[in-house]
């Protein structure tokens, strides 16, 4: 799957991509030293990033509930006030998913370059326990194209590839 995406030279369209974003000398950093220990420190990070933004949601919901709370509103309204706001998304959300699946992505480029297992690749690991298989393949499709529209494929269907 990731493979079918990657050849033809999609590894090099995914390294040209990422310097829009990060210069060339921290890419070439990057991948430099995780080539031989893998992408297990990309993964971590991508996923306390993920884990961040949940929890700024949840500071937002809760805020709003007390912000009811101190106004003397009744229960039910601090309660909606608390879910809606949690579940609004937020000005930063596209960038931490952006940065999330970005370093995901360097992660898989990564292991393919550095001939690794895919199977031992614990950013593609962790693409396909909260994304599934077709997702991930919007995601790799996505990385040859465009790195700030990565969460926007993960919500669309196939029918804007």
């Amino acid at each position: 799957m990731c493979l079918d995406v990657i050849e033809n030279g999609g590894t090099a369209v995914i390294a040209e991509r990422a310097s829009a974003y990060v210069s060339e000398e921290t890419w070439k950093t990057l991948v430099k030293r995780h080539l031989r220990r893998g992408c297990d420190d990309l993964a971590q990070l991508a996923r306390s990033i993920l884990k961040g933004k949940e929890r700024l949601h949840e500071a937002v919901g809760r805020a709003a509930g007390g912000v009811f709370g101190f106004l003397g509103r009744p229960r039910i309204e601090r309660v909606f006030a608390e879910e809606l706001a949690r579940r609004i998304p937020l000005p930063v959300d596209a960038k931490l998913s952006a940065a999330a699946r970005g370093l995901q992505i360097a992660g898989i480029y990564i292991c393919i370059v550095g001939n690794r297992d895919l199977a031992d690749c614990a950013c593609l690991r962790e693409i396909l326990k909260a994304e599934g298989k077709e997702r991930l393949k919007r995601l790799m499709q996505g990385a040859l194209e465009d790195w700030q529209g990565l969460p926007r494929r993960m919500r669309e269907g196939m029918t804007e590839l």
